[in-house]
């Protein structure tokens, strides 16, 4: 039988993982022969022989990034008044660009967990397919929003070249043993002008076998190398390393977060003292987000496919 994904509009975006051929149904492909397995409806298309080097260009100017450079790329996007609470991990200035999308896009959220933003998506007008590589690695109270779409491995998307106007992923880069291959695929299954909305662990604690954890510069190489134009690149307001290594400790730890709060305050403390100090003297100020990144649990971006010309 064919999934229920596999409606007109959505089963023309699904590709093979192993050959990349259009998919005519999820249970198997036409060109190769490869079968899927499903786990209770749920479509696995998955290629156990994935085998694939990585590569990309790596030029002499990006061993160090200059201060004009970082400038344009490391800023906070402009304020967002919401009057909604937002999904979880969502940044306003993400939603804007969601919330200011023309209705009818195709979104595909990697690493979607239980689903939960399904609906969210939905009530925008949009076509969402959620993926992620199991549906046991959630949380139980995340079962109830009826799981992906498709289980899969994010570095083999099976998706057809420039298919999608979306890519979503959040608290899910520094789960991904090859963050750059699985990046270089969501830059193939974008269309030129897709947005690219993301996150990663920085400060955080080593978490559910997380592997790579990045900077401010580490995100923006990553993004650089796959070819993305890159709009903004921003620590998560209010989220410290403080807070983080208290609240993903353990059990006693957790309830000891105001520990870390009260920490971040006597760092932002002296930093704003420090400024305040430098306008009274004359001097230049040091950038704010500099101070917040170099403490701050995560990292966000939204950045686009060049559009072609």
């Amino acid at each position: 039988m064919i999934h229920t994904l596999a409606k007109p509009k959505l089963v023309d975006v699904l590709a093979c993982p192993g050959c990349k051929s259009p998919l005519n149904s999820t249970i198997k492909c036409d060109n190769c022969g490869l079968e899927f397995a499903e786990d209770s409806g749920t479509p696995k298309l998955f290629d156990p022989n994935f085998s694939r080097t990585v590569q990309f260009e790596f030029s002499a100017n990006r061993a160090v990034i200059e201060e004009q450079k970082l400038q344009e790329y490391f800023n906070y996007p402009p304020s967002v008044k919401v009057s909604d609470k937002l999904p979880y991990h969502l940044e306003p200035a993400q939603f804007k660009v969601i919330n200011e999308l023309p209705a009818n896009q195709k979104v595909l959220e990697i690493g979607c967990g239980g689903g939960q933003m399904r609906e969210w998506f939905v009530q925008k007008g949009h076509q969402y397919i959620g993926v992620d590589i199991s549906k046991t690695r959630v949380h139980d109270w995340l079962q109830k929003f009826g799981g992906p779409d498709i289980l899969c491995d994010a570095h083999s998307l099976p998706f057809g070249d420039n298919q999608l106007d979306v890519i979503y992923s959040a608290a899910v880069t520094e789960h991904l043993a090859c963050p750059h291959l699985v990046v270089q695929e969501i830059a193939r299954v974008l269309k030129p002008g897709g947005y690219y909305l993301g996150n990663v662990s920085f400060l955080e604690p080593w978490h559910d076998n997380s592997f790579f954890h990045m900077s401010p510069l580490g995100a923006i190489e990553l993004l650089t190398q796959a070819g993305f134009e890159i709009k903004y690149v921003w620590p998560e307001k209010g989220y410290s390393a403080f807070r983080s290594m208290f609240a993903m400790g353990n059990g006693v730890t957790k309830n000891m977060r105001f520990i870390g709060d009260i920490a971040y305050f006597a760092y932002l403390m002296e930093n704003n003292l420090k400024n305040w100090g430098r306008k009274i003297f004359k001097r230049p100020e040091k950038r704010n987000i500099k101070q917040a990144a170099k403490v701050s649990g995560a990292i966000f971006w939204i950045a686009t496919l060049p559009a072609e010309s």
